[in-house]
């Protein structure tokens, strides 16, 4: 499965594609800009699924919808892409723990929002919010939470193998790595 990205938006939002089963996933479209049309150049997207509801992952998802794809989030952020962009298209399914989507396996994971989800391939994790390379999402949202943050960490770092992690912004790195290095993954944060 070969991943490829753009970085999209004010907040600088890691937008990824991938094709796989023959079908064209795009993740987390931030905006719809130039930069996105020209990376997006002669492709058809076949599904976008966002890992969680906030601004900065769902507006491209308005034009990608007229242009045929359909939209998919976890339910319970739905309240948040309502509230904060009111122009919104709509989702065309909602998906949950354990669903399987274009081979990618969607793991629930609250804390940065309600609805965040993790998706899970062979050997890579697109981690949206919750995990970062040296850091965490942030849980001062509304409808964050620091318990429920530190229990999907524990769920992620649970799952017994390594990955390449595509977080929602800034670099890629390891599930191994951030085990040992980063701060937020060590002593009483997932132990407690």
């Amino acid at each position: 499965m070969r991943v490829e990205k753009v970085i999209l938006g004010d907040l600088a939002t890691n937008c990824y594609l991938l094709e796989t089963d023959g079908t064209t996933v795009l993740i987390d479209p931030a905006v719809y800009d130039d930069r996105l049309r020209e990376f997006l150049a002669g492709r058809n997207v076949d599904l976008v699924i966002n890992t969680h509801g906030h601004f900065d992952h769902v507006g491209g998802d308005w034009a990608l919808k007229k242009a045929g794809a359909k939209l998919l989030i976890h339910r319970a952020d739905l309240r948040y892409v309502d509230e904060f962009y009111p122009g919104h298209p709509g989702f065309d399914r909602y998906i949950d723990d354990g669903d399987e989507i274009a081979g990618l396996r969607v793991i629930h994971t609250p804390g940065h929002s309600p609805g965040s989800i993790v998706l899970i391939g062979d050997g890579i994790m697109f981690s949206g919010d919750l995990l970062f390379a040296g850091s965490i999402g942030r849980t001062d949202f509304p409808g964050g939470s620091m318990s429920e943050m530190r229990r999907s960490l524990k769920r992620i770092l649970s799952l017994g193998r390594d990955f390449v992690v595509y977080p929602g912004h800034g670099p890629r790195t390891r599930l191994s790595v951030e085990q040992r290095k980063n701060p937020f993954l060590q002593g009483r944060m997932v132990d407690g």
